[in-house]
């Protein structure tokens, strides 16, 4: 009973630490959280996305990527309304419910070990103040709900070895199928993750009992849609764009390579064996591979993408790093096939990630590498407070600086995310939309038509997610359109230019003399990069957190 008490004060506090200022921080609303949420909005409305399509899997409008977080955003969209909490809401939710299932998940592992209820507590307690999980459960990213139903399903999975019930079963591959639809990463993960269980932990005679359904669900719920969405022209698209096999790069350096061997003098059947693409791909893929667990990565500020980071704070607190080293000690020599597991889980989790472009080292993508390195570390944790408490004089001190330390590394942690990570680069994150929407808004109504630059990134998809505009309305605007880039299609009086300075001056060949570019009746949205140009009023500048400028807000005398 008093572990019951213990979790649930366990997750109050990782509860916490996701909802305060939720909708406030981080500050301003990415444009993949506005995608997301206006989708849901749109989705809620109507039925369709933003582009139209009857409950689409993937939308067009977000580069065919996977709605699942639209979906399960639409509750908290009708409840809340359109807004910066709602549309994170489910990853909040989601996020906190993952703390009570890695103590469930850790108490399956350890169903036979004296300790499993307090090593599956301190399993809750890292990932309730892990900087990494905390950071992405605030955002309206996939990541935290992806995290969820993974470890919902590693926990049905195990379930169903013991009890050999098949709705647990069934169970696990639903959720883990679920993940399909929310995420690329898991595209990737669990072809491979899946087959961890079957040859760990199910015996011969189960395994045969059972290989004809393990066989099925494998392939019919993750193999067969993975074959579809990569045989797709469309929904591969995302895929495509981002894989180290299309990156300019690459092809380059072998480029570079052949030329430099025909400039050398090197036999042809030498260039081709050592200077091809494949070799290419290979040491591309390695050193992104192992970037996922370089030291600045892990516990120094230097992951990706930047819109995440929090000035000189690490996605793991740096004592996890002992901790875990004593817990994969203890699980070898006790030649453990849980840490094989658990080790095997980690090092699978960055390969989705390593086949792409950008953004190496990825903390989105990888997430769910988190739970295994949490349940090492926690196993780590208990054994040295197990072997402190032979000596009796060093237990009490031990146990008291151990707990002194995650203290102030989860104070010194929320300092940097509360105080320093608003103001860190706020253009990654698109900040200054919503104060120009709101300004725009009330002052539209005197002007015939509205230019804005597209110099910040998806000007539309702000504009459509702080005014609430009627998705229906949207939909039949854009029906005919044949732009389909929605970072920047017109809609309601809004034109949405590639110009950073709709408004400016330019020379007029006639007369050789500068001359304003600009129309009277039209109100113009410039770059806050841009000089106020001579004949504009300028009405409105609109700021980032960092106090620079991001819009300004013209009119043409």
């Amino acid at each position: 009973m008093k572990g019951i008490y213990l979790l649930a004060l366990i997750f109050i506090l990782g509860t916490v630490l996701r909802y305060w200022l939720l909708g406030d921080v981080p500050v301003s609303l990415h444009r993949d959280e506005a995608f997301l949420g206006y989708n849901a909005f749109s989705l809620l409305k109507t039925g369709r996305d933003m582009s139209g399509a009857l409950l689409p899997l993937h939308f067009e409008s977000f580069i065919y990527s996977p709605g699942g977080y639209s979906y399960f955003s639409i509750p908290f969209t009708a409840v809340f309304g359109l807004s910066e909490f709602s549309v994170r809401f489910a990853s909040f939710i989601f996020g906190s419910l993952s703390i009570l299932l890695i103590y469930l998940v850790c108490k399956q592992l350890f169903n036979k070990e004296k300790l499993s209820n307090t090593i599956s507590l301190f399993a809750a307690l890292l990932l309730a103040i892990s900087p990494w999980h905390i950071n992405l459960s605030r955002t309206a990213t996939e990541n935290a709900v992806v995290v969820f139903f993974i470890l919902l399903g590693t926990y049905l999975f195990m379930k169903w070895l013991r009890l050999e019930n098949k709705v647990y079963l069934f169970s696990a591959f639903a959720s883990f199928a679920v993940t399909l639809t929310l995420y690329q990463a898991p595209r990737v993960f669990l072809p491979l993750f899946i087959p961890l269980f079957i040859i760990l932990f199910i015996n011969k005679k189960q395994f045969f009992k059972n290989k004809f359904i393990l066989t099925g669900l494998y392939l019919f719920v993750i193999i067969l849609p993975l074959i579809f969405i990569l045989t797709s022209q469309n929904l591969s698209t995302r895929i495509r764009s981002l894989s180290i096999l299309n990156h300019e790069y690459t092809n380059l350096t072998v480029q570079e390579q052949i030329a430099n061997d025909g400039v050398a003098g090197v036999p042809y059947l030498v260039t081709r064996l050592f200077h091809n693409r494949w070799v290419t791909y290979s040491h591309v893929f390695l050193n992104n591979y192992f970037a996922h667990f370089s030291y600045p990565h892990l516990f120094s500020d230097e992951g990706f993408p930047e819109r995440y980071k929090v000035p000189h704070a690490g996605i793991l607190h740096l004592y996890i790093l002992p901790f875990f080293i004593m817990g994969s000690i203890y699980f070898i020599l006790k030649r453990d096939k849980r840490y094989i597991f658990l080790i095997a889980w980690i090092l699978i989790s960055p390969i989705g990630s390593a086949l792409a472009s950008d953004d190496i080292p990825n903390l989105q993508r990888t997430l769910f590498m988190l739970p295994p390195i949490l349940i090492i570390s926690a196993y780590g944790l208990i054994k040295v407070f197990t072997f402190v408490k032979l000596k009796k004089k060093l237990f009490y001190p031990s146990v008291s600086f151990v707990f002194l330390i995650i203290f102030l590394s989860l104070v010194y942690y929320l300092l940097q995310y509360y105080s320093q990570a608003p103001a860190y680069r706020p253009w990654l994150r698109q900040d200054g939309y919503r104060e120009l929407v709101s300004y725009t808004n009330s002052i539209k109504g005197d002007y015939k038509k509205i230019v804005i630059t597209n110099r910040e990134s998806a000007p539309t998809i702000f504009f459509l997610f702080y005014e609430k505009y009627d998705p229906s309305l949207f939909q039949k605007e854009t029906k005919k359109s044949k732009l389909r880039d929605f970072d920047r299609v017109n809609f309601n009086g809004y034109e949405f230019t590639e110009q950073e300075c709709p408004v400016k001056m330019e020379l007029d060949p006639n007369s050789n003399t500068e001359v304003l570019i600009g129309e009277r009746g039209t109100l113009y949205i410039n770059s806050g990069l841009c000089d106020i140009p001579e004949g504009a009023i300028l009405l409105k500048t609109i700021k980032r957190a960092d106090n620079s400028e991001v819009f300004h807000v013209l009119t043409v005398k």
